[in-house]
């Protein structure tokens, strides 16, 4: 059985997510990230910005570890 995909389109919809995690982070610091090439993220067109939410989730753990 294939799961499906948890996916956010855009820096808004992701700064949602990341409050409700309780890691609250605006859409500034978030574009900030993808210039960087800092945060998880699929864009298929130049004006389609999704997020894959498990590969946010991985990326949160990541940086908690890496802060510890």
């Amino acid at each position: 059985m294939m799961r499906s995909k948890r996916r956010v389109r855009g820096a808004k919809e992701l700064s949602k997510y990341l409050a409700e995690c309780g890691c609250p982070m605006s859409e500034t610091t978030i574009f900030k990230l993808l210039r960087e090439k800092k945060i998880p993220h699929i864009r298929p067109s130049e004006r389609v910005l999704l997020f894959d939410l498990d590969s946010i989730d991985r990326w949160l753990e990541e940086m908690e570890e890496f802060a510890q």
